[in-house]
């Protein structure tokens, strides 16, 4: 990121954090919400106390609160918010809004909190740090190393599946009938999609890239892309060897129904982000047992095996060949990479595994890495 481009960050970050003090109506309707908000804090369940400072928790549009929050509600965790305007002042916007879905307590600065509790925070002076049971400390730093002595918080399902609790039906989803043999859903906008970042940065083809080189190289035979709702509505559910390619500019599914989606396809192309090359599609797609088509094991932390849990292709050299061999594998050892990207996230992903990891570091300090596969310059943190 050049100095420009840090600059006009610096400059949004901080309209963002402090834009809510120049809108006076927008306090007085902060106060009124903040009255009908319940103190009780239940005494017979575990809990969670998360105490934020700064503006990065909620990047991007309020999805790492979120989705750190449901890691614990996931896991049996009553969630306390400590009242900070900064932070609160937002809590239904975007996609922060779903926490006001959930049950939770506000607790006011001064006030303690009755029994033990686990802090979340990435303030170095919370008031609420000397009486807390274990306390984690956010770390908003790039560039994660294994075995740095923090644990690597891993990239969630998209959040609107955490709302609708379809995370909750997976193993549902992880079906031994499959349409499909490789099926690649989202946005694929030129422009929004081929972000310098992606090449520059993670030296990974963008997303536009990579379906462009399929479209020119995969014989038509082999793959589909609909380009309207009824083109795409017509051939779900019907068997397809191929590649199902559905930009969802031209047609889409239902938040409720994407997991469903995904699980059609043995093998999902999980093409780069926005900014980073991580992206919701690949952990759900590992979530219902569709294997990955990918070109960034790395950023899994530990990392995709190639082969075993996930296809790995390096570039536009070996990308038709990788989708190839998708193609024509053996169903036998299909089923078993399938079951193998299940167990990854059963195992690595899921926010029991994620809750156990974190709270099984040593120390009562441990240090949760937010976003371990950024990189210097590659997204904003």
């Amino acid at each position: 990121m050049n100095w420009l481009d840090r600059l006009q960050h610096e400059i949004d970050r901080l309209w963002r954090r402090y834009r809510w003090y120049l809108r006076p109506f927008k306090y007085r309707d902060y106060r009124r919400w903040l009255a009908r908000q319940s103190r009780d804090i239940p005494t017979d369940r575990k809990r969670v106390l998360f105490d934020f400072r700064d503006s990065r928790i909620d990047g991007p549009q309020g999805r790492r609160f979120y989705t750190l929050l449901m890691f614990f509600v996931r896991n049996h965790y009553f969630p306390i918010l400590a009242r900070s305007y900064l932070f609160m002042a937002n809590i239904g916007k975007k996609e922060k809004r779903h926490t006001l879905s959930e049950t939770f307590a506000v607790i006011d600065p001064g006030a303690a909190v009755p029994g033990p509790y686990i802090l979340v925070t990435d303030r170095d002076d919370s008031p609420w740090a000397s009486d807390a049971e274990r306390i984690v400390r956010i770390d908003y730093r790039p560039s994660y190393s294994p075995g740095d002595g923090t644990y690597p918080m891993p990239f969630p399902l998209f959040p609107g599946v955490y709302a609708r609790g379809e995370d909750q039906k997976i193993v549902r989803f992880r079906q031994d009938s499959r349409p499909w043999r490789v099926f690649f859903g989202g946005d694929a906008l030129v422009g929004k999609y081929s972000q310098p970042s992606i090449t520059q940065v993670y030296g990974k083809l963008p997303r536009t890239d990579v379906l462009d080189i399929l479209r020119r190289e995969l014989p038509a035979r082999r793959w589909v892309d609909p380009q309207d709702q009824a083109a795409f509505d017509a051939i779900r559910g019907k068997p397809f060897d191929g590649l199902v390619i559905m930009n969802t500019r031209n047609c889409r599914v239902p938040v409720d129904d994407w997991l469903w989606t995904v699980a059609d396809g043995w093998f999902y192309l999980a093409c780069p982000g926005y900014r980073y090359p991580m992206s919701h599609n690949i952990i759900e797609a590992m979530a219902v047992g569709s294997i990955p088509l990918t070109q960034y094991p790395e950023l899994f932390f530990p990392a995709l095996k190639d082969g075993v849990n996930c296809l790995v292709f390096r570039g536009a050299d070996d990308l038709s060949d990788v989708v190839r061999r998708a193609l024509d594998m053996p169903i036998d050892e299909v089923r078993a990479m399938s079951d193998a990207a299940a167990r990854y996230y059963d195992e690595h992903l899921s926010p029991a595994a994620t809750v156990r990891g974190l709270l099984s570091m040593p120390g009562r300090e441990v240090r949760l890495r937010l976003v371990p596969f950024f990189k210097p310059g590659g997204g904003y943190a």
